[in-house]
């Protein structure tokens, strides 16, 4: 009966509020559909008057520059260089110079012909506006396209018939854009007889600006496509998006709705069979809608309201159930149970069941990560110096409230000359066996694996090295006795010298790893050792080349107190905690003073009296002082060293960017001064002069290079009647255009601009 009563209450919960939003949203539906109708009609008309005057304009536009090739190829002087050779070179400069000024002047009038070139095929010349390049090379290097090699840029651009080459990137001096190139063959009464092409490429933004329009209005994006389906230019789309637009778009005419909530609309062009191509958001239709969407809205939300006085009502009567649902959810009832709220709760119960398998692979997860953390503990790899190193070990599950203890290696005897899978089977079972064994004779610990013999332990604890000293000892014994007896098994265990901070672990794991080195030449079949004890015995010093290695690097750097550290760390571990003999102790000395040596021999001073002060301070050292004065000295001598390693980087950098100053000064209107020469000049690589030079003045050296270019030529704007032509030369640009591009860039104002403004 319950049951029964309960379905009754769910279903005239449920009808209530589908009598709530059917009415307004029926009502909403229609007259917001008449309007996104209405609107996507009026977008189409639109957006084809905005892609017919894009495609007007353009097509009138490209017609200007087939009338400017056709009058340009009718010129005189342009046709009498046409058929010189390149022995003509030198008498033919007069009719360059007049050909250059004619198309400056076409090029300041139309802004399509800014880059236009001319190349001369006989006499092997380009001419631009304002420049004339003797040879192609140079040209190249200055305006080049990036995916083309000048090999190909001469078969492709150069040396082919008439076209219109889609977009490429193309570079002018440090500046790059894309651009379609025009390209025609000259001359143009004779394609066989070919004598050389007037290229103008043209800046795919020009292009952009005709069809923003879709962009400003519609908040879509549009693209054009030449007559073998090649991208000319495009506004608010990529062009891998294009890629798979293509194939729904050719041959295909009007509105086509297409993935994406797009309203895609395509224009072809009868002159040159160019495709455009725009797209219309289905959003913006619905902000066409506007005005009859919120009528519709307003209607709606009085419906709307009506309805929630008729909700509160059921909500009244419902009240009862939706306090079951609370109640079920609070009790976790059977999920198979047969009405509504307990399916309902059944799905949520599974949620929670999943989110707990979820927790469960986490915490499974932490092993794993446990493991790395302490293994970079005993590399040295995790220190005090890590700002982050007590959140990475919490994230690990390790508690480093205690940062003293040691050390210590247990091997596992008899494995080490065997190897396949029922050997590794095996080992695998005794270092749990030794784990879970470890666990119960002693708590504050943690281990990790050390190859498939050996377990690596990490004793913490807050009470004194002595104490813990004993109970580790107890430990051990007491795991060697039972593997022995119930296992038959083996353990030799070297023990380090207890650490003092997170920094020391490592120097503890390695004095372990030295111990259990020196048990495993001992005839004794299982046993501890202790690192003091072993290093008493061997009565050698203690200065691993990674040591030295570590010294030597930190003097090289000028780390001061790094390399007082290790000094220090060196000298404590063979004069108290080793009984060396005199003459062991002598040739720990010589060892010690011998790594100085060797970090003054690597460094090169620029002052030798420096390194010279510093070896008779070496020499003045006597075995006939106590160790706390050879140990100053030692300290006085690294602080020296690492002083004037500093100051000499310092000094050096210093040197080198005021030699960099003064040669782009002297050579800054040099139009082929580039970073490479600047470094070949100095003789040192690209790269390091560019970082070094940020580093000390912090601005990149283009940035200083331009920016002397700028100051002379506003000087030069200001103070002469120079023509643009001759500044933009005298300041190093290798034509005019690009000096206007970079002044405008960097002043937003063109020069003549400036010099009008300084004039008044």
């Amino acid at each position: 009966m319950k049951r029964i009563q309960t379905s009754k209450i769910f279903r005239r919960f449920l009808i209530s509020y589908l009598v709530i939003l059917i009415i307004p949203m029926v009502a909403g539906f229609i007259t917001y559909q008449v309007s996104l109708d209405t609107a996507e009609k009026y977008s189409i008309i639109n957006s084809r008057q905005v892609l017919n005057q894009s495609k007007k304009i353009l097509e009138q536009s490209l017609d200007e520059i087939d009338r400017f090739v056709l009058q340009l190829s009718l010129d005189q002087d342009l046709n009498i260089l046409l058929n010189k050779n390149a022995a003509d070179k030198t008498r033919i400069i007069s009719t360059l110079k007049q050909l250059d000024n004619k198309l400056s002047t076409y090029a300041s009038t139309n802004e399509f012909l800014e880059n236009l070139y001319i190349y001369l095929k006989n006499p092997d010349l380009i001419v631009t506006a304002g420049s004339v390049y003797y040879r192609p090379y140079h040209f190249y290097t200055n305006e080049n396209y990036t995916e083309m090699t000048m090999d190909e840029w001469k078969e492709a651009i150069l040396n082919n018939e008439r076209q219109i080459i889609p977009s490429k990137r193309y570079n002018q001096g440090e500046t790059s854009t894309d651009v379609i190139t025009y390209v025609q063959t000259l001359p143009m009464s004779n394609v066989s007889d070919h004598k050389g092409s007037i290229i103008i490429p043209i800046e795919n933004q020009l292009l952009t600006n005709l069809i923003e329009g879709v962009k400003q209005q519609f908040n879509g994006w549009a693209f054009i496509l030449d007559e073998n389906h090649q991208l000319i230019t495009s506004n608010g789309i990529d062009k891998k998006e294009i890629d798979t637009l293509k194939e729904k778009v050719i041959d295909k005419e009007g509105p086509l709705h297409i993935e994406n909530d797009i309203l895609v609309i395509t224009e072809k062009s009868e002159k040159n069979d160019w495709l455009y191509v725009a797209g219309i958001p289905n959003r913006t239709l619905v902000e066409e809608a506007a005005p009859i969407k919120y009528i519709s809205w307003s209607v709606t939300g009085i419906t709307f309201i009506i309805g929630v006085i008729i909700a509160l009502f059921f909500a009244y009567r419902n009240s009862v159930p939706i306090n079951n649902v609370i109640k079920s959810l609070k009790e976790y009832a059977d999920p198979d149970a047969n009405n509504e709220y307990d399916f309902l709760h059944g799905n949520i119960s599974k949620l929670i069941s999943t989110n707990s398998d979820l927790q469960m692979q986490l915490t499974e997860q932490k092993p794993l990560l446990k493991d790395a953390f302490l293994k970079q503990l005993l590399s040295g790899e995790i220190t005090e110096r890590n700002s982050n190193v007590y959140d990475f070990a919490n994230q690990a599950n390790v508690n480093l409230s205690c940062n003293h203890g040691y050390v210590s290696i247990v091997k596992v005897e008899g494995y080490e000359d065997m190897s396949s899978s029922e050997i590794y089977q095996e080992l695998n079972a005794i270092r749990i066996v030794i784990q879970q064994e470890s666990i119960k004779l002693f708590k504050n610990f943690y281990v990790t694996n050390l190859h498939s013999d050996k377990l690596v332990y990490i004793f913490l604890a807050e009470d004194s090295n002595d104490v813990l000293n004993e109970e580790i000892e107890a430990m051990f014994a007491t795991l060697q006795d039972l593997l022995l007896k119930e296992f038959r098994v083996n353990l030799k265990i070297g023990l380090g010298h207890p650490f003092e901070s997170l920094s020391d672990i490592s120097r503890s794991y390695n004095e372990a790893k030295h111990a259990l080195d020196f048990a495993s030449f001992s005839n004794e079949k299982q046993g501890m050792y202790w690192y003091d004890a072993v290093m008493k015995e061997t009565a050698v010093f203690y200065y691993p080349l990674e040591v030295e290695f570590r010294l030597l690097k930190s003097l090289k750097e000028g780390e001061t107190d790094e390399a007082r550290q290790i000094v220090y760390e060196i000298l404590e571990e063979n004069i108290k905690n080793r009984s060396l003999s005199a003459e062991m102790h002598e040739q720990f000395i010589y060892e010690l003073i011998g790594t100085f040596y060797k970090a003054l021999d690597q460094y090169a001073f620029r002052n030798e009296s420096t390194a010279e002060t510093l070896r008779q301070k070496l020499r003045s050292i006597s075995f006939e002082e106590n160790i706390n004065e050879i140990e100053e000295r030692l300290i006085e001598i690294l602080q020296l060293y690492c002083e004037f390693v500093n100051r000499n980087r310092k000094e050096s950098n210093h040197s080198i960017v005021n030699t960099i100053k003064a040669y782009v000064h002297e050579h800054y209107s040099n139009t082929e001064l580039t970073i490479y020469m600047i470094a070949e000049h100095l003789s040192r690589p690209e790269k390091y002069i560019s970082q070094m030079f940020k580093d000390e003045t912090g601005e990149y050296l283009y940035e200083y290079l331009e920016k002397i270019r700028m100051e002379e030529a506003m000087s030069l704007l200001s103070n002469s009647s120079q023509t643009i032509n001759d500044i933009a030369e005298q300041v190093g640009y290798n034509s005019a255009h690009s000096f206007r591009r970079a002044f405008k860039r960097i002043y937003d104002m063109t020069p003549n601009q400036f010099r009008k403004t300084v004039n008044k």
